[in-house]
């Protein structure tokens, strides 16, 4: 019979919390993984018309990505 100790869940215990510390959230302010932030009016001006002429399938994915999915 198998016997449960506490030893052999410290090790996983330890790594699912590596884990969870590494994986991606969204940033302060509700920005998405896709929106970008740009100063300079030239590349912004670029990102908004690739946001306007993005597919509604591109755009679900970036929302997954970013963890913004309602």
């Amino acid at each position: 019979m198998i016997e449960f100790k506490p030893r052999y869940f410290v090790l996983p215990a330890i790594a699912l919390t590596v884990l969870a510390m590494c994986m991606p959230r969204p940033m302060a302010g509700g920005a998405g993984a896709c929106a970008v932030q740009m100063r300079d009016p030239g590349i912004r001006a670029s990102f908004a018309s690739f946001q306007r002429t993005q597919s509604a399938t591109a755009a679900k994915v970036c929302a997954i990505a970013g963890n913004t999915l309602p």
